[in-house]
């Protein structure tokens, strides 16, 4: 292709739509759009009402084809919102999903959004930092820490952690190995839930690091250390977990084998049972 070829905006977004559309993806005139406008570093918006714009074929193409070979949209362009902020994202982290903001909102309500609460936060398996930078920001006076168990997640985090100012303890670990501290008030979790028998879209199994997204004992086991192991060397006043489809009902049996108290069950907008909270001898009120 003649890098310096160009085409009409407004044409490239519906070609690129019809390629898109027949590679299978769920969005293809969204995804095009958002190429288009990462390309020219613009905003949506801008793609939207500028269609006779003059675009390079030899930006846009590679870009294209990554994404009609699936790659998550979210590498392709380096980034995604989360929470109504910008997160750096890269094949070493989970792509965040809005099923995840359902999590910290019910973070935020156990402290009743209160912005000067003072409490502390762990964050297990933070990835990108997605849910611990939000809950930093918003709760500015909370003390946070997060931890994984992969040093390239971590810089993605701090990365995430600088761009939005928020102050965050990153330590490297495998689940408590290496924690320094011993109580906190509320710990938080989306940790790896799915099953190595189940059939995901191929956006997720052939470039989501499977390490952040598998998990042994039909998707359950990551599930028993949180609950066996937190008693043992922790003092948490809550936990709260995002859960996968279908896996209510045992990942409350295997807490309670533990010791532990299912507080409440929070469904996403389809009314898939989404983030439980447990307890043990208090509460957060």
């Amino acid at each position: 292709m003649n890098e310096a070829a160009t085409m009409i905006l407004g044409d490239w977004v519906q070609q690129a739509t019809t390629r898109l559309e027949r590679a299978g993806v769920d969005s293809p005139r969204l995804d095009a759009q958002v190429l288009a406008a990462h390309a020219l570093g613009k905003d949506r918006t801008y793609v939207l009402t500028h269609p006779e714009h003059e675009v390079l074929l030899g930006v846009l193409e590679p870009m294209l084809i990554r994404r009609e070979a699936r790659e998550p949209l979210a590498y392709i362009v380096g980034q995604r919102e989360f929470y109504g902020r910008m997160f750096q994202v890269s094949p070493d982290v989970l792509v965040p999903r809005p099923d995840t903001e359902i999590l910290v909102e019910r973070a935020l309500l156990a402290v009743s959004h209160n912005r000067q609460w003072t409490g502390s936060i762990l964050d297990i398996g933070t990835g990108s930092g997605a849910i611990a930078v939000t809950l930093a920001c918003e709760l500015p006076m909370a003390d946070v820490t997060a931890v994984d168990i992969s040093g390239r997640a971590l810089r993605i985090a701090m990365s995430n952690a600088a761009r939005h100012e928020a102050h965050i303890n990153f330590v490297r670990s495998d689940l408590y190995e290496h924690l320094p501290a011993n109580y906190f008030d509320l710990v938080v979790s989306n940790p790896p839930y799915v099953s190595h028998a189940d059939d995901l879209e191929p956006d997720v199994r052939e470039y989501e690091p499977s390490l952040a997204l598998y998990a042994d004992a039909n998707g359950l086991a990551f599930y028993r250390r949180l609950a066996a192991e937190t008693p043992q060397v922790l003092v948490c006043r809550a936990l709260m977990v995002e859960i996968g489809l279908g896996q209510r009902d045992d990942v409350i049996g295997i807490f309670s084998e533990y010791g532990w108290r299912c507080l409440d069950c929070v469904s996403d907008l389809s009314g898939i049972p989404r983030v439980l909270t447990f307890e043990t001898d208090t509460d957060l009120s």
